[in-house]
């Protein structure tokens, strides 16, 4: 089997644009890639152009045709009568121009062979008058009767197309028998080419887009061509033939407005609904000439850089200028002119054979039970949304059923399933990413720890021989005032490096949380009058106001740690309002339910941007001047609360000040009243 349409996987996104728009539901649902199954596809090319995510294409044919024309082989360009529509503002003789500078010897039009075929379905018509007949000039609507109409496949006029009908022409007129490649519209031309049943004539076919790409390689730029003729054989009303009715037209058929003898539909949907009436025996005119697009100048293979009427008009501008021209005059020849070659209806006839593709219909039970594993118990239940790609959701369980859909399609069910297991968990969605972003806090944490504590531990011995050594320089050479400075110097970031490793010990302790009653009222008069500088404080305007009394709640922490963490937290208060002023309040109280104690620090400082909150209990990670923090304040807070099994979080406005929270158990468990960091 040719496969025609190909996927990109990486591009697929689960939005069933190509199941919706697939008129042969030739897509297939695997762990929610959609890929084309080659036998069910007709080669319409529709999933080509609405995929807005470009996860499907079609087979390339540049790569043959540069081979056929680097070979300096007598190659043909077949051009389709919807050329005007793909290049509407450069003349006709200048696209010819621009196909002969990419080695092309030969540019004919399709139109020759559209008159061909035009002509034999005049024939064969006045030889069978009883139809119905179904025009054969479109491949992929010959594929969609084959596959899903095989009753309708002896309808089909046995004709070549266009294509076919022009490739047989240009061998039969030219001695050079030249290589001939099809450039047009159509997707379906190029499983049309290949198709063992089809004439051996057609060497390659090129989209439109592709030979654009050709163009663009080679530097081509269409509106700086010459004027050049096309080559005979010559086309004449087979132009029209990419126009919906442009068989009728061409082949000079009589027709009233009012006739029902023939029918004239075009798009996949009115093709697939005249065909099912045409099967059923609903309809029964003499003949049906369809095309899967809206008219060949609507192909999946164009650019398509105007509104499809405006490139419909200049289909019909083109055709009615060549009109024109053949009424006029011919110029006066030079020797004597080879005439076309007027193919019999012998060579131009095919034979189509059915190729049955449709489904088995499930029976009602199995589509019943496919349905109710997706909450659809009644037909109340079938919203037939169109989600899913299908019509209906029977269509859908119908699909699931041949493997070609998969349950988890259905959106509505999909929504319901999640509403559901977020209602039983009763966990809001913030919730939840609080919850991921602690996890994340937590993992970042426990690794920095044991990286902390091997360098802290490396660091630490050579660390000491460096100010060992150095205070015995400062003895021996006190009285070398000119080395006084550097030494100092040597002095200070030795204890500044000294005071580093000894914060990298503090966050990456493995020591036991050791825990005791503790009157955190006590607790926090004890900080605040041993451990800050009132003086100081008043100097920068700063006041520290405790809002808990000596006899404030009690609760089973470890003294020293929680006694860091206060420290730790109103250092950062006062150093966040330094030349602003202001009160940091500290409070401390017990909360009931359930029975736990409730630490704040809030400050009236300069607050924390939005852009570093989630960084704030990252070690290392300190807005502060270099000398003046290293970033593990509020990590080794962090940890310690962890290790109390309590909470640690902040509010903070910008401009308006911070409050940090810390919230611990009021009693510990046995199992927690020594626990490992």
């Amino acid at each position: 089997m040719f496969e025609t349409i190909l996927t990109i996987e990486q591009n697929c996104r689960r939005c069933y644009t190509c199941v919706r728009d697939c008129p042969a539901k030739a897509i297939k649902i695997v762990e929610e890639q959609a890929s084309v199954v080659a036998e069910r596809c007709v080669a319409c090319g529709n999933c080509t152009v609405v995929c807005s995510q470009h996860a499907k294409t079609y087979v390339s044919g540049l790569e043959l045709t540069r081979k056929f024309l680097q070979e300096g082989k007598p190659v043909a360009a077949l051009l389709a009568p919807s050329f005007p529509a793909e290049f509407p503002n450069v003349a006709p003789g200048q696209v010819v121009s621009a196909l002969k500078d990419l080695g092309f010897r030969y540019v004919v039009e399709v139109g020759y062979g559209a008159d061909l075929v035009s002509a034999a379905y005049v024939e064969f018509l006045r030889s069978h008058p009883e139809g119905p007949w179904i025009a054969s000039a479109c491949a992929a609507l010959v594929e969609y009767v084959r596959k899903y109409h095989p009753d309708l496949t002896p309808r089909l006029i046995p004709v070549v197309s266009p294509m076919m009908a022009t490739a047989m022409a240009v061998k039969e007129f030219y001695e050079e028998n030249p290589l001939c490649v099809f450039v047009g519209p159509c997707v379906a031309k190029k499983l049309e080419a290949w198709d063992p049943s089809s004439p051996p004539v057609v060497d390659e076919v090129l989209t439109f887009k592709e030979v654009r790409r050709l163009f663009l390689e080679r530097g081509i730029v269409l509106e700086k061509r010459r004027l050049e003729a096309f080559d005979p054989p010559e086309a004449g009303m087979g132009r029209a033939f990419p126009l919906i009715g442009g068989l009728v037209k061409t082949a000079a058929l009589d027709r009233d407005l009012l006739d029902t003898s023939i029918i004239e539909v075009s798009g996949h949907e009115e093709v697939i609904e005249v065909l099912k009436d045409l099967s059923q025996g609903e309809i029964k005119p003499v003949l049906v000439e369809a095309l899967m697009c809206h008219g060949c100048h609507d192909g999946p293979g164009m650019t398509k850089h105007e509104h499809r009427l405006n490139r419909k008009d200049v289909v019909k501008k083109y055709v009615n200028e060549a009109r024109r021209r053949a009424a006029a005059p011919p110029p006066p020849r030079k020797g004597p002119a080879q005439a076309p070659p007027r193919l019999p209806f012998s060579s131009l006839e095919r034979a189509f054979r059915p190729e049955d593709r449709r489904l088995r219909e499930p029976t009602e039970e199995e589509i019943r039970a496919i349905l109710v594993r997706t909450n659809k118990f009644v037909p109340q239940d079938e919203l037939n949304c169109r989600a899913c790609g299908y019509d209906t959701c029977r269509q859908k369980a119908i699909a699931v059923f041949h493997g070609l859909a998969e349950e988890a399609m259905c959106l509505p069910f999909m929504i319901e399933q999640a509403e559901r297991v977020c209602h039983e968990l009763k966990i809001p969605w913030t919730e939840i990413r609080l919850v991921h972003r602690h996890l994340i806090n937590t993992e970042k944490l426990a690794s920095m720890g044991q990286l902390a504590a091997g360098v802290a531990h490396e660091l630490n011995n050579p660390l000491g021989t460096i100010l060992l050594y150095t205070n015995l320089l400062q003895r021996k050479l006190k009285d070398r005032t000119d080395l006084a400075h550097d030494l100092n110097l040597l002095v200070e970031e030795s204890n500044r490096c000294k005071k580093i490793v000894g914060g990298l010990l503090d966050f990456a302790r493995q020591n036991r949380v050791r825990l005791e009653g503790v009157n955190l009222g006590e607790l926090l008069h004890r900080v605040v009058n041993v451990s800050f500088d009132s003086a100081k404080l008043a100097e920068k305007k700063i006041r520290l106001v405790l809002e808990s009394e000596t006899s404030g709640p009690t609760a089973d922490v470890d003294r020293d740690q929680l006694t860091q963490v206060i420290v730790n937290l109103v250092k950062n208060a006062v150093e966040a309002m330094d030349g602003k002023g202001g009160e940091v309040r500290i409070k401390a109280e017990e909360l009931s339910e359930p029975a736990r104690v409730h630490i704040t620090v809030a400050d009236q400082g300069c607050g924390i941007p939005p852009e570093d909150r989630e960084r704030i209990f990252q070690p290392f990670f300190t807005t502060k001047n270099i000398g003046k923090g290293v970033g593990l304040g509020l990590p080794i807070c962090y940890g310690i609360v962890k290790m109390h099994r309590g909470n640690i979080w902040y509010e903070s406005v910008v401009g308006q000040g911070t409050v940090f929270h810390v919230e611990l158990p009021k009693i510990q468990s046995m199992a927690g009243r020594s626990m490992l960091s």
